[in-house]
């Protein structure tokens, strides 16, 4: 008799992908689905709701096509960030905002004033930014009243896909940990910052582990997405989460990297941890299973290899990156800040810099400093992660950059650990089917499920010689960033 399988769904700001994933982590059927983002002057990013259900629908129906009979599980992920208000008939107030929205900035300094920022860090393990909800509902309170007055909910963009599923909204604690207004420590709410912000419990979904079953998948829903036997839903991972998991850092003392547009740097922990300096340099999310997932994120790194691509070069990433290993290291560098970034001491004002550029250097030097850039970015991370006494042995990577070896070394030597990249073309499907089949009983615990369901393709291993070398490069990026904030805000101001 044919085992059952599992349906994952990852909810992406740009793509939603679906899969049928088998208990030893094959991908039996994947299918892609655009989520267009409706923009204006105003930094309006928003998904339609209507658009980004039907785009779950169609892609977890392609996805399920001959294996209709066989999903018992349906797993999904999302981008964090993501807000809609919903009204008392559980409809959309507006679109939802997405991690790209830029209004909240225009109230964001504000509420910085009315909040003390030190404790809503010990209480939710965020450092602010205007990203995150709470921000993004403080700007509808003071700018879309209308709409803030009305709402019965605030909803991610996971919860209204679960809305629009089992016909009352649900959360999980991962993608709670990114609103600033869950307690990381406690899994519920947090009083304290939903007394400032005025918004009271009822206005939220009930958060629901992600470890457990939720409950079954209704009638309605299944024939929606042709699906015929019995199917449970499992409220799953924000899509960080997954990727961590699904590349096999689930096991302690092992880092995950994932650089992908952006890029993290996180650990499985078995605690919440708040960064021991005033820089609050570490976030703390919850992941799943009794792990806190440490570290932090950075805005700028595979978009950076594709403003070289697009922008100056106009030549493709296999080109670029053997430009810049024909050379050797220089003492150009490149700060790749061209979003700004979400580390406080650098800040959302700040821009890329080439430094001690000469006539010497070559398009593939430049090319190489940033991509060097990009890994002094991580390791400024994993230098939070020694300071509060996170042990990291060895580093599993996941995200485009992984198509690079020579980027891989460099991320290795960088950080001075061996990294493995798994084998897999989704790695946050296969986390969240991973998850899908520990739930369901197939293993025994998460990690039993990561070494049957995860292998390892290839072993990057630092080189002395260059570790060495990087470590003095570091501490003068390092140093260069730090001292280039103050001309950053001059900058910003003309």
């Amino acid at each position: 008799m044919e085992k059952d399988l599992i349906l994952s769904v990852d909810i992406g700001t740009t793509n939603l992908k679906a899969g049928v994933v088998d208990e030893k982590g094959n991908i039996l059927s994947l299918y892609r689905k655009e989520t267009p983002i409706e923009r204006d002057n105003e930094g309006k990013a928003e998904h339609d709701p209507d658009t980004l259900f039907n785009a779950f629908v169609e892609a977890a129906g392609e996805a399920a096509k001959g294996f209709e009979d066989r999903i018992s599980l349906i797993v999904p992920s999302s981008y964090m960030f993501g807000l809609i208000p919903i009204d008392d008939k559980l409809n959309p107030l507006m679109g939802i905002m997405t991690l790209l929205d830029l209004r909240a900035r225009e109230t964001y300094e504000e509420l910085l004033e009315r909040i003390d920022v030190k404790e809503v860090y010990r209480r939710t393990g965020f450092t602010p930014t205007f990203h995150a909800p709470l921000f993004k509902i403080y700007w509808l309170k003071k700018k879309r009243s209308d709409i803030f007055n009305r709402t019965r909910f605030f909803l991610s963009s996971k919860d209204f896909i679960l809305l629009k599923l089992l016909g009352q909204p649900f959360t999980e604690p991962s993608l709670s940990s990114a609103t600033a207004y869950m307690n990381v420590n406690t899994l519920e709410w947090d009083d304290y910052v939903l007394d400032i912000l005025g918004v009271s419990k009822e206005k939220l979904p009930p958060i629901m582990p992600s470890d457990k079953i939720l409950t079954d998948l209704p009638e309605q829903s299944k024939k929606l997405l042709g699906l015929t036997k019995d199917v449970k839903v499992l409220t799953g991972v924000y899509d960080g989460g997954a990727v961590g998991i699904g590349i096999g850092a689930f096991e302690e003392e092992v880092g995950a990297i994932n650089i992908g547009t952006t890029g993290m740097f996180r650990v499985a922990y078995p605690e919440p941890v708040f960064d021991k300096e005033e820089a609050m340099r570490l976030q703390t999310y919850y992941l799943s299973s009794g792990k806190w997932f440490i570290g932090a994120a950075i805005n700028n790194a595979g978009v950076v290899l594709k403003w070289l691509r697009d922008n100056i070069f106009n030549m493709p990433y296999e080109e670029l990156t053997h430009e810049a290993s024909k050379e050797d290291s220089s003492n150009l560098f490149f700060l790749p800040y061209l979003t700004g970034e979400r580390d406080k001491e650098i800040g959302n004002i700040a821009s890329g810099v080439f430094f001690g550029l000469k006539n010497t250097h070559t398009r593939g030097h430049m090319i190489r400093a940033a991509m060097e850039g990009v890994a002094f970015s991580l390791r400024m991370i994993y230098e939070a992660l020694k300071d509060n006494n996170i042990k990291v042995k060895e580093i599993r990577a996941g995200g485009g950059a992984t198509n690079s070896p020579f980027w891989m070394e460099i991320f290795a030597s960088t950080l001075g650990l061996p990294i493995k990249v798994s084998k897999v073309e989704e790695p946050a499907l296969i986390g969240s089917a991973i998850l899908g089949y520990y739930v369901l009983g197939r293993y025994k615990d998460l990690s039993e499920a990561t070494k049957e369901m995860v292998s390892v393709e290839n072993v990057y291993m630092p080189d002395e010689k260059e570790i060495n070398y990087y470590e003095k490069k570091f501490q003068f990026f390092k140093k260069l960033s730090r001292e280039l904030k103050s001309l950053f805000d001059a900058h910003s101001k003309l």
